[in-house]
């Protein structure tokens, strides 16, 4: 008599960086509780997907898609674009892997309707703070408003033939934005950092902490840190992995930050070194880095205030100089700023990047209101209940 198949939990990615690893080690903590998980993701990160647990399987090729400028409106619109071309080819594909449950990238509505499709339960993981009404800009100027007009009419459209395929709409802008379309949702954050939590009572939100940031060190040596010294003051610099193509900005933060007893790390991602000019003595610029063992050494951290980041600085007690790029970085920076354990810097010049580094660093206060939100982060860590939930509702279907 052969024994029952484990239930198949679904993970369905949203093919970006910084929204695949955060759900990495819930897609690991599921794979170690006995469930089979099968992870939908770009196929160059089959490996790390592997590395996690369970099955991989390829999302399609998505290299003709030209991705939007970072405007709210513009992000709707693709996203619900994504979706209606994605669903139906997910909605074969969890049928076809016999999943039970479907764990999604709240930017991944196509898994939100796939498992509509196959009469499943799905639970949404945002790679940002839960977005609501009152977090959601106006357009400002009379050419943000016809755009926003004439992206909400095309979206519009997209919402109708949703509803008419899966029996149920696709929504409006913010609802495609916030992608938890009635769905449990696991923010991967601590709740005092979540902006008016009021204002999402009624929906099943859940604290999980920021999973990856408070996972133990690997004991991986990580290059950029070499030779630092003891006493040494480490500052960090990264843009991220959308917005670091700005090589005047790293020029500036190098000579702004480059000091006796200090050394500074920039992580430039697909800048090309040369189109840096020459580094002051102590400043070294890499391509990549181990941001999480970066910043454990590090004093302060000078940021485009992405999601993953900010909370992966807090966790490790590192206050911020912070540079958004995009409205939802204005929002976290704004969060930091306002707990004390960083400051803003809305015109990135060598100057005040200079100026905010002193700041911060002449200043012990910011370093322990940051260390105080350590605390909260690591207290906020609840991957057990995230797993618990998910694997209770893929045994459930499973058995009926």
């Amino acid at each position: 008599m052969t024994s029952p198949s484990p239930p198949t939990v679904a993970v369905v990615h949203f093919p970006s960086p910084g929204h695949i690893r955060p759900l990495l080690p819930l897609a690991e903590a599921l794979a170690a509780v006995g469930t089979q998980v099968v992870q939908w993701a770009p196929v160059e990160w089959e490996e790390e997907c592997l590395t996690a647990g369970g099955e991989f399987r390829a999302l399609p090729d998505l290299s003709d898609l030209a991705w939007p400028r970072p405007t709210p409106m513009r992000i709707a619109e693709f996203l619900g674009g994504l979706s209606e071309r994605l669903a139906p080819w997910m909605s074969e594909q969890l049928g076809e892997a016999g999943a039970d449950v479907v764990l999604r990238d709240s930017f991944a509505s196509y898994g939100h309707f796939a498992a509509r499709a196959n009469g499943i339960e799905d639970f949404a993981v945002p790679a940002m703070m839960a977005f609501h009404g009152g977090l959601w800009p106006r357009p400002r100027g009379v050419r943000a408003f016809a755009e926003a007009r004439s992206a909400t009419r095309r979206l519009r459209a997209r919402s109708e033939r949703c509803a008419a395929r899966f029996g149920e709409p696709l929504g409006g802008p913010l609802d495609v934005f916030a992608g938890r379309h009635g769905a449990t949702t696991f923010v991967l954050t601590a709740a005092s950092l979540q902006p008016e939590p009021e204002r999402l009572e009624g929906e099943d939100i859940r604290y999980l902490g920021p999973l990856r940031a408070l996972a133990p060190d690997g004991g991986v040596p990580e290059p950029a840190l070499a030779g630092v010294q003891e006493g040494e003051q480490v500052v960090f610099v990264s843009l991220g992995t959308v917005f670091e193509q700005q090589p005047s900005f790293f020029d500036d933060a190098a000579a702004a930050l480059a000091g006796p007893g200090r050394r500074v790390i920039l992580a430039i991602g697909r800048v090309a070194p040369e189109a840096l000019g020459p580094l002051p003595d102590g400043v070294s610029a890499h391509a990549h880095v181990d941001q999480l063992a970066v910043l454990r050494r590090a004093d302060l951290f000078v940021s485009h205030a992405g999601f993953n980041g900010m909370n992966e600085a807090l966790a490790a007690g590192v206050p911020l100089v912070m540079c958004p790029q995009m409205f939802e970085q204005e929002m976290n920076a704004e969060v930091v700023a306002e707990r004390g354990a960083g400051v803003i810097c809305e015109d990135p010049s060598a100057q005040s990047l200079a100026a905010a580094a002193n700041r911060l660093l002449g200043d012990p206060a910011y370093r322990e209101a940051a260390e105080r939100l350590a605390t909260e982060l690591a207290a906020a860590s609840r991957i057990d209940e995230g797993v618990e939930l998910v694997a209770q509702a893929a045994r459930s279907h499973s058995a009926a």
